[in-house]
């Protein structure tokens, strides 16, 4: 673990962040502006479409690579993306050149998995109408990885093209929250609380069950989908869960996997963007989007 990271784990966990965190989730805030054509660097192109009830903006430069990434944001299914998400997008089309789409999906409580779900099929066809000739790849983290997941799992069930890799950051994928071994994990993560979790799966499943797999990915069927990257922290609370997911993912046919569970590391990690860590990740997201390769 970087000194960076020992610092960062050592604040968080002797501040106020839990506190803030889950009155964030619980009263999200609709008026964020972090994600907006604007706020990017004035030498990146970018196109916004208001589309199925929610928002797309796509953002690449002025002569990407075929690569194309559809960003799912992280924010327990209620809030929207962050300053992190939109620097996440900055460094991908910076250093790989690449195209990226940052899907503003529809959020708890005013939507549930099948407003959520099916904006995110839809919007996987248009982009792929829009542009034909491109290489898709789903990156989502926490709750936009579970997003990505079922999303996945969907376009495999429907006989969808599927895209050529995925890659799942700290993914939350069983929003039943009853594995017994989250109540350790809670423990070690200094910002998320399973109780808060736990109300807002039950929120975003609507009328489903909360284990149905297209609100819980973890229940659903994990052959034939491709290649995948896996990273997430030791100290995180849905670290237990992720393990459970890795060992699915293991036993999958056609679904080479490549995961990474860093020491001491918090949830969602990729979002500290000054992080060693972070930036190890990011180069190894880099290598698998722009060759193809898990190694």
């Amino acid at each position: 673990m970087s000194l960076r990271g020992k610092w960062l784990l050592f604040k968080t966990q002797h501040s106020q962040l839990k506190q803030q965190i889950q009155q964030a989730f619980l009263q999200p805030s609709r008026q964020n502006r972090a994600v907006v054509p604007e706020k990017f660097p004035a030498n990146m192109v970018t196109k916004e479409r208001e589309v199925f009830g929610g928002r797309l903006l796509t953002v690449a430069s002025g002569a990407p690579l075929p690569q194309h990434v559809l960003l799912f944001h992280g924010g327990a299914y209620t809030m929207q993306g962050i300053d992190s998400h939109r620097k996440l997008m900055e460094t991908l089309v910076d250093q790989a050149n690449l195209r990226i789409t940052y899907v503003d999906y529809p959020l708890v409580p005013e939507a549930t998995v099948d407003d959520t779900l099916v904006f995110a099929m839809n919007s996987y066809s248009y982009l792929r109408a829009q542009y034909p000739d491109d290489q898709f790849f789903l990156m989502g983290d926490s709750a936009g990885g579970g997003l990505a997941l079922s999303l996945l799992q969907q376009l495999k069930e429907h006989q969808e093209p599927l895209p050529a890799g995925t890659i799942l950051i700290s993914p939350w994928t069983d929003l039943s929250m009853m594995n017994p071994d989250l109540k350790t994990a809670a423990k070690h993560d200094p910002y998320l609380t399973l109780a808060t979790l736990k109300k807002i799966g039950f929120a975003y499943a609507g009328d489903h069950p909360v284990t149905d797999p297209l609100v819980s990915p973890i229940y659903g069927n994990f052959d034939n989908l491709g290649p995948i990257q896996l990273y997430f922290g030791a100290n995180e609370l849905l670290a237990a869960d992720d393990e459970r997911l890795l060992q699915k993912l293991k036993a999958a046919e056609g679904t080479p996997i490549k995961a990474r569970r860093l020491k001491s590391m918090l949830h969602d990690y990729i979002l500290w963007n000054k992080l060693p860590e972070s930036k190890r990740t990011l180069k190894e997201v880099k290598q698998f989007i722009l060759t193809g390769d898990l190694d």
